[in-house]
């Protein structure tokens, strides 16, 4: 059965939001629910793959409290298996910073549900 956490706003946002919590132990399988295996990530900085995600994704899970990362989708759009979506999110750092960004996406989804790949661009704010 296909994935359809991709399939409108509030799946993806909650989707979204889930990749920041979670056991350390868990982050490969967790990631592996959302994404390909061959899944690549293309930001303003870098481009990373699967593991590369998974990488970043554990220093994130290790260092952030739970519920310190708060996401607001405030576009989306399906066509196919093309995604396009916005949003907004809020960061807390341990030590109290607030980091607030913009975020403008667009992804590829497979046929099993699961992104292929994402190329996106975040504004500080």
């Amino acid at each position: 059965m296909a994935a359809t956490f991709a399939n409108q706003a509030d799946t993806w946002q909650a989707t979204l939001m889930s990749l920041f919590v979670g056991n350390l132990d868990d982050t490969e399988a967790d990631l592996a629910k959302v994404f390909t295996p061959t899944f690549t990530l293309r930001d303003d900085n870098t481009t990373r793959d699967f593991a590369g995600v998974v990488q970043h994704m554990k220093g994130l899970r290790e260092t952030l409290p739970a519920g310190s990362v708060q996401l607001t989708s405030t576009q989306f759009l399906r066509d196919g298996p093309h995604l396009a979506e916005r949003h907004h999110s809020t960061l807390t750092k341990p030590d109290g910073t607030v980091n607030k960004a913009e975020t403008f996406l667009f992804a590829e989804v497979a046929e099993d549900g699961r992104i292929a790949w994402i190329v996106e661009t975040v504004q500080r704010l």
